[in-house]
């Protein structure tokens, strides 16, 4: 990464840098991402600056996590930063928590994933193809670090890049590419915060930042300052290193791209390698061409573990035809007589502990019911601390009109996940980052009423029809394994008179 004069005014040091690193041309349209401290607010300021010379337009965006009461004021101290500068102000409110839990990740990791959704959708209403964000080359450092405490490989070593193409996470066939740039990377934060306090800048403090129970928290305010006592220019040195192995990265992803060409015999679902051209490989290519698969058919997966790629590369050297091995997330490699294959676990049986539907019916043992609930057959504490999955309560009153009913996916299927402030996202997308493998996705129970998913059952409720402090009257959902009538049963119910 180039250096630059320290004499520069920051805002002369950011130009040169995106020139440098050819992040986004003149008269270009961008979305920043600005939360109010002093990173993003520093971003702002200087883009809007440069923006006149380079006929540039913004757009602001802001996301409220829900993880912090002072939030919303942070959203609103954004909204006026942006407006006194002239620029549209796009914000969301999320809960971060309860996405998290519904997906069994960090809310460090939860908070990311929404973030960048929420950006796309932002840049996608500006009509922005550059989302810029406020990472500087402390952030860099710490990337770096953290990486490298994880035991990553290159990939992770190479640190965060200053322009990366975004995938859409809404809309992953989206035509329109995304571009996120970082154009402060090659500034330091004491760099941006005493831009501030020349620029006259107020940033908001995020009391988050200093909260140690997070780990790049504690490596910002404990480990590196400890390494600083060792080599006072440590954050310079890992950034360096970033942009050595960043370069090393692209020639290696060269040599990949030219081993791919020569050993894949087909890719689309899955990835079949020639198996005698595969077996002529070294084991460190076997384990490129295996990550790049799984990147390939994983495309949401960041940081690809070293430990399971290199044990399904070692199994495929040894293994014979008709064996499998789980690769990751729902994939596996299996050996046939002249292929390599990754691909789902399309093969695994039935899985009769899952309530899945066949020919779009729920089959025995399995029942489905909607129960309304007598007012003190239910509790606001209940509701909220529900712990099975296969059951859910909703607002009667929030229903739609028409019955409710159990089916499969249709094509074009959207809905509201509880947890993202009312956002529809494509229920095909939202299958597949729950990890629900691709032979089960058509199989899944929806509880729906007229043209409204209600309910992906095991998975999440819809938002509009969660209970809240004003619902009155509760229904209850659930799945449940119905025991299988007796004989004797059978033969009681016929001879008992009808009802009629």
């Amino acid at each position: 990464m180039a250096a630059y004069n320290a004499g520069m005014d920051l805002a002369d040091r950011v130009r040169a840098f995106v020139i440098d690193q050819a992040l986004f041309p003149p008269k270009a349209r961008l979305l920043l991402g600005v939360s109010g401290g002093p990173d993003s607010l520093c971003l702002l300021d200087v883009l809007t600056r440069l923006a006149g010379d380079w006929g540039l337009s913004l757009s602001v965006a802001c996301l409220d996590h829900g993880l912090r009461p002072e939030a919303a004021g942070e959203a609103a101290f954004v909204r006026q930063a942006a407006e006194a500068r002239g620029w549209p102000f796009f914000t969301e409110a999320v809960d971060t928590r309860a996405w998290a839990a519904g997906r069994r990740q960090s809310v460090e990791e939860a908070a990311r994933e929404l973030r960048y959704a929420f950006l796309a959708r932002a840049a996608g209403e500006a009509g922005a193809p550059f989302i810029a964000v406020g990472h500087t080359a402390d952030d860099q450092a710490e990337t770096v670090l953290m990486h490298f405490l994880r035991g990553s490989g290159l990939a992770g070593l190479r640190g965060m890049p200053a322009k990366a193409l975004l995938p859409n996470p809404t809309d992953p066939q989206a035509r329109e590419p995304r571009w996120l740039v970082r154009p402060l990377l090659g500034t330091t934060r004491p760099a941006v915060e005493a831009y501030c306090g020349e620029r006259g800048l107020h940033p908001r403090e995020d009391a988050s930042n200093r909260d140690t129970a997070f780990f790049r928290n504690r490596l910002r305010h404990e480990l590196l300052p400890a390494l600083e006592a060792y080599n006072p220019n440590i954050r310079a040195g890992l950034a360096r290193s970033a942009a050595v192995l960043a370069g090393e990265h692209e020639l290696l992803q060269a040599v990949v791209a030219a081993l791919w060409k020569g050993v894949v015999r087909t890719e689309g679902p899955r990835v079949e390698f020639h198996r005698d051209h595969w077996l002529a490989l070294s084991l460190a290519e076997q384990r490129a061409l295996l990550r790049q698969a799984a990147q390939r058919l994983l495309p949401d997966e960041r940081d690809v573990d070293f430990a399971p790629i290199d044990q399904a590369a070692r199994f495929s050297r040894r293994a014979v035809p008709g064996r499998s091995c789980d690769l990751l997330r729902g994939l596996r490699l299996k050996v046939t007589a002249d292929a390599i294959v990754v691909g789902p676990w399309d093969e695994r049986p039935a899985h009769p502990e899952l309530p899945l539907l066949e020919a779009g019916r729920l089959p025995p043992p399995w029942r489905f019911a909607a129960e309304p609930l007598a007012a003190g057959a239910w509790s606001p504490a209940q509701v909220a601390g529900n712990p099975d999955p296969w059951c859910a309560y909703v607002d009667a009153e929030r229903l739609p009109a028409e019955p409710l009913e159990l089916r499969g996916r249709r094509p074009g299927d959207r809905f509201q996940p509880l947890g993202l402030g009312g956002h529809s996202t494509k229920l095909a997308d939202f299958l597949i980052n729950n990890r629900i493998e691709a032979g089960l996705r058509d199989r899944w129970p929806l509880a729906a009423a007229g043209g409204q998913i209600v309910w992906v059952a095991g998975l999440r409720l819809d938002e509009r029809c969660k209970v809240t402090e004003q619902t009155r009257r509760v229904v209850r959902l659930s799945l449940r394994r119905v025991a299988p009538a007796t004989d004797t049963d059978k033969m009681e119910a016929e001879a008992r008179p009808n009802s009629d």
